[in-house]
C-alpha cells in the first residue's frame, strides 16, 4: 500500500521543524491517542502507510490454577471456547492470630465471598455440594487440567448461587473437632500433617443443573489480614463476638471439553494461556517511510461477530479489557508468559473493538540499528482467575478491514 500524504500548510513559521517533531514524538508516547498535524510547519508533511502482520501462530500452554486472584467454580458449556467445569478448593489456615480454640458452645460456618462475576447464563442458578479433599494438594502446583479427588461420604454442606453474592455453611461437629486439635496444638510442625490429614474443602458443581461459573473472592489486604467482606472461616460464641480464619490455600481443579467452534480465519486468545499467539511482522526503511516517526501502532480486532453470535440472550463471558505482548526467545513459552511483565499493553478501544499496541519505541530501535530478533506473543489480561477469552481476526479473515495491521504517522 502506497503512503498517504497529508499536508498541513501554515501552522507555524518556518523553522520550528525541530519543535515540530519533538512535540509530535512526545504525543506519540501518549495511550491512548491520534497523531494530529497540530505541530507541522509549512515544510512538513505528515505521512501514513499500513502493511499487515505477517502470520498469526497458535500457542497453548498449560498453566498454573492455583493461588490467584480468584477461584473458579461451576459449569457451563461455551459453544466457542468449550465446556467448562471446575472444582473450587480451599483450606483454612492454622496460623492465624484471629482464631482460637474453638468452644463447643460457639458455632462454626464457613462464608463462600463470591466477586459479582458470572459467565454463562446469568438468569440461571449454579449448585454446589462441598466435600472434604481426599488427598494433599498446594495451591501453587496446581495447574489447569489437574485433577483432584474428594470424599463424597464427608460432605460438609450445599448451596445454590444465583444473583446472591456470599453463601454460609455450618461446619459439622467432626471437623471443628479434628481442626481443633490442630489449631490449640503449641508443639509446632503441624502444618505438614495438617495438609495430609486435613486437605481442605472441595466445592464440587451440580454439572446436570448448572449453566453458569461464579468466581470465589480470597481478598486479603497488603500485610495479608483478612479482610471483612472475604471468603473466611468464622465462630461467634453466645456473646455475639466474632473470630475469623482465612484461607491458607486456594485453587481450582478446571476441566475443558475442546470440542467446540474452531474458526479457520480468526484466533483465540485466553488468559489461562490454554491459547494464545505467536506474533510475526517485520520492519523495513521503506515501510516505515521515514527516520522522523510519529507514531507506530500495531492494531488487533476482535471478531465481534462471531463472538457475541455464539452466546444466547442471557449468556455473557468475562470481559477482555487489555491484551498484551510478551517477548520469549527461549524456555518454556507458558512459564515464560506466566512470570513476565509485557513489553506493550493495549488497553480495548471500543470504538474499533480492537487493540492497539504502540510500537514507536521498537520502531526507532530498528531504525537505528539497535533492535535485537526478538519473539513476540499476544496475550489477553492475566491468569488471574477468571477464565477471560476473545476472539481476535487473523491475516487470513474475509473482512479485510479487520486483518492485523502496523499503522506508521511520520513526518517525511
Amino acid at each position: 500500500m502506497m503512503p498517504h500524504r497529508i499536508f498541513r500548510p501554515n501552522v507555524f513559521f518556518k523553522g520550528t521543524s525541530f519543535v515540530a517533531l519533538a512535540l509530535l514524538l512526545f504525543a506519540g508516547c501518549e495511550e491512548p491517542g491520534v497523531v494530529g498535524g497540530a505541530f507541522i510547519d509549512d515544510e512538513g508533511n505528515l505521512v501514513t502507510n499500513e502493511f499487515p502482520v505477517k502470520e498469526m501462530t497458535p500457542t497453548s500452554s498449560v498453566s498454573y490454577s492455583g493461588r490467584l486472584d480468584v477461584v473458579p467454580m461451576g459449569h457451563y458449556s461455551d459453544p466457542l471456547f468449550g465446556e467448562v467445569t471446575s472444582v473450587g478448593l480451599i483450606r483454612p489456615d492454622l496460623n492465624s492470630i484471629t482464631l482460637n480454640r474453638i468452644d463447643s458452645t460457639e458455632q462454626v460456618a464457613l462464608k463462600l465471598v463470591f466477586n459479582g462475576t458470572e459467565y454463562g447464563d446469568t438468569l440461571s442458578t449454579a449448585f454446589f455440594d462441598v466435600y472434604e479433599v481426599a488427598e494433599p494438594w498446594r495451591g501453587k502446583q496446581l495447574r489447569y487440567g489437574d485433577q483432584i479427588s474428594y470424599d463424597p461420604t464427608k460432605k460438609i454442606g450445599s448451596f445454590a448461587i444465583a444473583q446472591a453474592d456470599t453463601a454460609v455453611l455450618p461446619m459439622p461437629e467432626d471437623w471443628i473437632f479434628r481442626y481443633n486439635g490442630f489449631i490449640s496444638d503449641t508443639t509446632g510442625g503441624t502444618d505438614s500433617s495438617y495438609v495430609f490429614d486435613m486437605p481442605g474443602f472441595a466445592i464440587v458443581p451440580d454439572v446436570a443443573r448448572s449453566q453458569k461459573m461464579v468466581f470465589l473472592d480470597l481478598g486479603t489486604d497488603a500485610s495479608g489480614t483478612v479482610e471483612s467482606e472475604t471468603t473466611r472461616l468464622y465462630s461467634e460464641d453466645t456473646t455475639g463476638t466474632f473470630q475469623y480464619q482465612r484461607m491458607a490455600d486456594w485453587g481450582a481443579a478446571v476441566q475443558r471439553d475442546p470440542s467446540a467452534i474452531q474458526p479457520t480465519t480468526s484466533y483465540k486468545a485466553m488468559n489461562t494461556f490454554e491459547a494464545f499467539q505467536k506474533i510475526d511482522y517485520e520492519f523495513t526503511r521503506e515501510s516505515l517511510v521515514s527516520q522522523n516517526l510519529a507514531r507506530v501502532e500495531m492494531i488487533f480486532y476482535e471478531d465481534s461477530q462471531l463472538l457475541d453470535g455464539s452466546l444466547p440472550g442471557s449468556h455473557v463471558r468475562p470481559a477482555v479489557t487489555r491484551a498484551n505482548i510478551h517477548i520469549v526467545d527461549e524456555g518454556d513459552v507458558g512459564e515464560e508468559v506466566f512470570a513476565s511483565s509485557p513489553v506493550f499493553t493495549a488497553v480495548k478501544d471500543t470504538s474499533i473493538n480492537g487493540f492497539r499496541f504502540n510500537l514507536t519505541s521498537t520502531a526507532n530501535l530498528f531504525l537505528f540499528d539497535t533492535l535485537q530478533t526478538h519473539k513476540y506473543y499476544l496475550t489477553v489480561e492475566s491468569n488471574n482467575g477468571l477464565l477471560q477469552q476473545t476472539l481476535l481476526h487473523g491475516p487470513e479473515s474475509p473482512d479485510e478491514s479487520k486483518r492485523p495491521h502496523i499503522i506508521v504517522t511520520a513526518i517525511e
